[in-house]
């Protein structure tokens, strides 16, 4: 055999002279290679051959290999880092974001691709070396990543498994620059916040500096109560009686069955803030049913002295109060034992009424009534008294505005026995007295009557406290006096010029729903993360292809233009006309064809060839050789 000299020497063609070719045993399995050379000349012959088959390796393929795959990689962490900036903020501008995003996205799509088309044209110069593969197969690989029909090839799947694989990640990366910009949306977000808010109370004790001819707010000042002169003149002024304006308040909360509405200090927003403030209050308690049994028989019920409770009659409810009233008119001027204008009392509520137990009564018994009454009535009786206490409301403005009240430190304010113009806190407890007067006045206003001609009568002149359907009492009769004082309460604080209102600075929390941009981090990185992983994998065997082919390669023109000059081709393509000038269609039998890309003509060059004439090129030895595996041997001079 002679061994092609690429580079000849200079000179007369005559005087040029193939050079012999040595042949060396390679022993086969684990044993090493049997050689007289030395290592000195292995390695010159080594280097010798790098040059001569083209095996030296240039910097820029594989360099340009990882440089795309590292900008790939960052443009994946600029547009998820791009994303984190917009996330939770207003979605403004969302056009402009979202092209963002797609340039974000295209470019890494772009860069991964870029890096597996790279490391692909390795592979496929790799999978030529050692797999025969048809030439249409040949064909379908060159074009693999700009054409999807090749995937129909059967040698594609089955000769060049992993070429195949890289081709496939090129047309699903993609899918990641379609899918990712996917994962910031536009969602109505509930957005919170804190602020300083001032808001209304009330400062009860303010009404004991409280000047009648004189209002806190001047023309627009209210009082809730108002007071007279004492006879004789010269004197302190005592209670005269409720204000208009606080039975204004009144009409208000008990008509409307709920507190007027109060201003939001949060405009545009919903809004919850707590306020804690002094107001007067109800403190109610349940007695026992034996108590209230006695006391259905002993007490004075006023309102049912010519009725009786139910079941013995038709009365459901009644609502009353003992205690000294107020008298409306005072006494005269009397010296030292002057009475005039003082409180001796603070009436207590009493709340008797009856509540259906669903026990089916016996025949013919009183408590049926003669068969008016079908279930056993059970008697219960509420006693209510007056207390200065601490309100913490908590006010919440979502939509319609609402507020749950809490009470604590609940204290007396009248001290018994008698309490006069004189004492400090005369007039507090006159507004606290007329507060009072006016919820017993409501509860006064109406009895539940069941089964009688009273049951006809209209709806509004039934007590608070009793259901409208049913003419029974409510299911919870104490938290219905509460009601009341809440409502009243909290009415007052809409009125802002009384001179007990004030205006108190607390932390108020608003929130309203808006549109912002919402990120979804695993909405882009599942497709990222699997575009990145197949490109790594990608890269890897791309240049573990550079390092056994020996050589960096391409599948531009040119190079397969140098890769196919030989006579082999020739001679297959010389039976078809017009196939040597790239005529078509291409023949089936040639297509069919399977061809190797080594060593041919007995090592003379590289080129495609046929099976049976072409050396495989590996490195199995651990140097770049060019070996044989049917023949058993290597080539080398």
């Amino acid at each position: 055999m002679e061994q092609y000299d690429p580079y000849p020497p200079q000179g007369d063609a005559n005087e040029r002279a193939p050079s012999p070719m040595r042949v060396e045993r390679v022993i086969s399995g684990a044993g090493s290679v049997a050689s007289n050379a030395s290592t000195g000349s292995r390695l010159r012959e080594r280097i010798r051959r790098d040059m001569e088959w083209g095996s030296k390796l240039h910097w820029f393929l594989p360099s340009a290999m990882i440089g795309l795959f590292i900008l790939g990689l960052l443009g994946a962490l600029l547009h998820h880092w791009f994303y984190v900036s917009l996330h939770g903020k207003g979605a403004k501008d969302q056009l402009i974001m979202v092209r963002f995003g797609t340039a974000f996205a295209f470019f890494t799509k772009a860069a991964l691709v870029g890096s597996i088309v790279l490391a692909y044209r390795q592979r496929i110069w790799y999978t030529l070396r050692t797999k025969p593969i048809t030439v249409k197969g040949i064909d379908n690989l060159f074009a693999l990543t700009e054409d999807p029909t090749g995937f129909y090839s059967k040698d594609g799947a089955t000769r060049a498994k992993v070429a195949t694989l890289m081709a496939l990640a090129t047309w699903v990366i993609p899918l990641a620059a379609v899918l990712s910009p996917g994962a910031l949306t536009a969602q109505l977000s509930r957005v919170e916040s804190t602020a300083d808010c001032t808001v209304p109370a009330v400062n009860t004790s303010a009404q004991n500096d409280a000047v009648q001819d004189q209002p806190k707010y001047g023309v627009l000042g209210y009082d809730l109560v108002y007071f007279n002169n004492s006879d004789p003149p010269g004197h302190d002024q005592y209670f005269g009686g409720t204000g208009y304006l606080f039975t204004e308040a009144t009409n208000f909360a008990f008509t409307l069955k709920k507190p007027r509405d109060i201003s939001s200090p949060c405009k545009g927003y919903n809004c919850t803030w707590n306020a804690v403030f002094d107001a007067p209050w109800y403190e109610c308690h349940e007695k026992s049913v034996s108590e209230a049994r006695n006391a259905f028989d002993t007490m004075d019920w006023v309102d049912i002295e010519s009725r009786h409770w139910a079941p013995r009659s038709q009365v459901t409810l009644v609502a009353v109060w003992d205690g000294e009233e107020y008298a409306s008119q005072q006494p005269l001027w009397n010296g030292s034992d002057n009475m005039q204008g003082y409180f001796t009392g603070e009436p207590t509520i009493r709340v008797g009424y009856v509540v259906d137990t669903g026990i089916p009564v016996v025949e013919g018994s009183v408590d049926s009534d003669s068969g008016l009454w079908k279930t056993v009535l059970e008697p219960h009786w509420l006693s209510c008294d007056l207390f200065k206490a601490s309100w913490n409301v908590t006010f919440n403005f979502t939509g319609t505005p609402s507020a749950r009240v809490k009470t604590s430190n609940r204290r007396r304010l009248f001290e018994p026995p008698k309490m006069g113009p004189t004492h400090p806190n005369y007039r507090e407890n006159a507004l606290y007295y007329s507060f009072g007067k006016l919820v017993r006045e409501k509860l006064r206003g109406g009895l539940g009557v069941r089964n009688g001609t009273s049951d006809t009568r209209r709806i509004s002149s039934y007590n608070p406290l009793v259901n409208v359907t049913t003419r029974m009492a409510i299911n919870d009769v104490k938290g219905g006096v509460e009601k009341l004082v809440i409502d009243l309460g909290l009415t007052l604080l809409t009125f802002p010029y009384l001179d007990i209102a004030v205006n108190t600075s607390v932390g108020c929390t608003k929130w309203r729903y808006e549109n912002r941009f919402h990120y979804s981090p695993q909405g882009l990185w599942i497709g990222y993360t699997l575009s990145v992983i197949a490109t790594l994998a990608s890269v890897l065997v791309g240049m573990h292809s550079i390092y056994v082919n020996g050589i960096t390669s391409d599948t531009l023109f040119s190079k397969i233009l140098v890769t196919t000059r030989n006579p082999t081709l020739d001679k297959l393509v010389r039976e078809h006309e017009g196939v040597c000038l790239g005529g078509g269609p291409f023949p089936e039998k040639l297509e069919n064809t399977r061809l190797l890309f080594g060593i041919i003509d007995n090592g003379s060059h590289t080129a495609f060839g046929i099976v049976d004439e072409t050396t495989v090129m590996l490195d199995p030895v651990g140097y770049r050789g060019l070996i044989n595996p049917r023949w058993g041997h290597s080539t080398g001079p």
